[in-house]
């Protein structure tokens, strides 16, 4: 529901993780972000890690969740030096639930996602991708980069 809370929301999810090219990721969700007249929200998720203990005593996750946090500020920094302006959100968990918690938290009407090629592994057990796709209740488009359907 679009509210004065919850603008027109395309929520965009980034892996920086990945070593990708992502423009055009970003022209796509840009683009559908203007046609929709909604803001960009950017989301990177840091998988989560099962631990021996219960806690977290050498700081490993805070350790991941800052290095995602200064990765996606490089990759929206070099497409838009003034990207500041835009939510950025880094979260810590499992990758296809938390994708959907923030979608329903930002009210987004759209989450872009980058998928990769997919491997024999990804037929057996399924994609963070398909999970979005089968569970959000936004609309999801999934993209490829061009070089991977060659």
């Amino acid at each position: 529901m679009v509210t004065a809370a919850h603008p027109p929301t395309v929520l965009v999810t980034l892996d920086p993780a990945s070593e990708h090219d992502r423009t055009h990721l970003f022209d796509i969700a840009e683009g559908h972000a203007a046609m929709l007249g909604a803001r960009l929200v950017f989301l990177s998720v840091v998988p989560e890690i099962y631990l021996s203990t219960s806690t977290d005593p050498e700081g490993v996750i805070a350790g991941m969740t800052a290095h995602a946090e200064r990765e996606q500020a490089r990759l929206l920094e070099g497409r838009w030096p003034d990207a500041g302006a835009a939510p950025r959100l880094v979260r810590y968990g499992p990758v296809a639930g938390t994708i959907i918690e923030v979608a329903k938290e930002v009210g987004a009407q759209l989450i872009v996602m980058h998928a990769r090629r997919p491997g024999i592994a990804t037929y057996a057990l399924g994609s963070v991708a398909s999970r979005v796709a089968n569970h959000a209740e936004a609309s999801v488009l999934v993209i490829r980069d061009p070089e991977a359907a060659r």
